[in-house]
């Protein structure tokens, strides 16, 4: 009789906390406590990193007087994929890190549609966001070689932003609200489309969201920049025309070093991503979720986390231009943190004078070596 009832205690306990992990409310030791520390540290890590170097990238754009030029539509893409970063960090970050380590979704049903759409966002405006860029990219390169001296029209450029953040909203509400619904499963961090579901709205979501949001961003991509490679590396007209003045000359180098920087910031994207890519794949595929190992979850959707914190280093060493205005921006901190602001803005003020007399210095014997 005793075993009977331990048998029965057992089983009434599995049940209770069977129950309770789909609620949301108990704790089970997925993950152990050695994995749940390792991936805690690693995303307060990407936390910081992402919120401080990409707040550091929108004011160095936003404080560089070249933003203001007609000609530079780079900048634009630049602070969109750093704002969207920002907001991947703050937003969508902390509640994977509690979701981590509580083990449970404690936050509603409610929370949960605003976790996924959130995290659909945010994904596809940076994969659009870098599309746009490469299409932009191609045309000022085109209109160079062309030698077309008129950038391409700003509004465009903003039509492009706008249009990455219109199209992340609306397969966002689309995923949530029509083709399927958000719902919290056991061994994830954060609410996700209701898989697997074998019925045609799934099959259509599962194939729509890898064609239109992967597959076609990455053909469109890697289309522009091999046209770009063959305009650069393969046309003699193009360059026997950059290289008959010194300014046009100098506008091809700069177009080079962009290209090549931001082809560096598509493949870590990509990388970082590609985890997350094979892992919503393998999980649509598996009836059993029992049987999906539970760091995968974590570990997919943290290597995409990582990417949020990449591009600013990535911008510090290719761009010497963000690296002055990281440079200017912590030290102009570091003065108004340590110092009276009368002193801190006299320096500032003192330092921008001695900037624009070298910078009147240098096009003055600029001018005289032309002469």
């Amino acid at each position: 009789m005793e075993l009977g009832g331990i048998d029965l205690n057992i089983s009434t306990n599995i049940m209770e906390n069977s129950s309770n992990i789909t609620n949301g409310t108990t704790r089970m030791d997925y993950y152990g406590v050695k994995l749940t520390v390792l991936f805690s540290v690693w995303l307060i890590l990407i936390i910081i990193f992402a919120v401080i170097g990409n707040i550091l990238v929108m004011l160095a754009i936003v404080r560089d007087k070249d933003v203001q030029r007609k000609d530079n539509g780079t900048n634009l893409f630049l602070f969109n994929l750093a704002l969207s970063d920002v907001m991947t960090a703050v937003c969508v970050a902390p509640v994977s890190l509690y979701t981590l380590i509580h083990e449970g979704w404690q936050f509603g049903t409610i929370f949960c549609n605003l976790n996924l759409i959130l995290n659909v966002i945010f994904l596809f405006t940076s994969i659009h966001s870098l599309m746009y860029m490469s299409i932009h990219k191609y045309l000022s390169v085109k209109r160079l070689s062309e030698c077309d001296k008129r950038p391409v029209n700003r509004r465009v450029c903003y039509g492009m932003i706008a249009g990455s953040w219109m199209w992340g909203l609306f397969f966002a509400l689309l995923t949530t609200f029509v083709l399927t619904e958000a719902e919290y499963k056991v061994k994830t961090t954060q609410c996700g489309p209701k898989y697997p579901i074998f019925e045609t709205k799934s099959v259509v979501l599962s194939l729509g969201n890898l064609l239109l949001n992967i597959v076609l961003p990455f053909i469109i991509m890697l289309v522009m920049y091999l046209k770009i490679f063959y305009i650069i590396r393969g046309t003699a007209d193009f360059r026997r025309q950059s290289s008959r003045r010194d300014s046009s000359l100098k506008r091809t180098d700069g177009e080079k070093a962009a290209i090549n920087t931001l082809i560096i910031v598509l493949a870590c994207f990509i990388i970082c991503w590609l985890p997350y890519l094979f892992y919503t794949n393998y999980v649509f595929f598996i009836p059993d979720r029992d049987s999906i190992p539970a760091f995968l979850n974590p570990l997919a959707y943290y290597f995409g986390f990582t990417n949020s914190a990449c591009n600013p280093v990535i911008y510090a060493f290719r761009f010497p231009d963000f690296k002055r205005g990281y440079l200017e921006i912590l030290q102009k901190f570091s003065c108004c943190s340590r110092s009276t602001s009368f002193n801190c803005v006299q320096n500032t003020d003192l330092k921008e004078r001695i900037d624009l007399i070298e910078n009147n210095a240098d096009k003055t014997n600029i001018q005289k070596d032309n002469i």
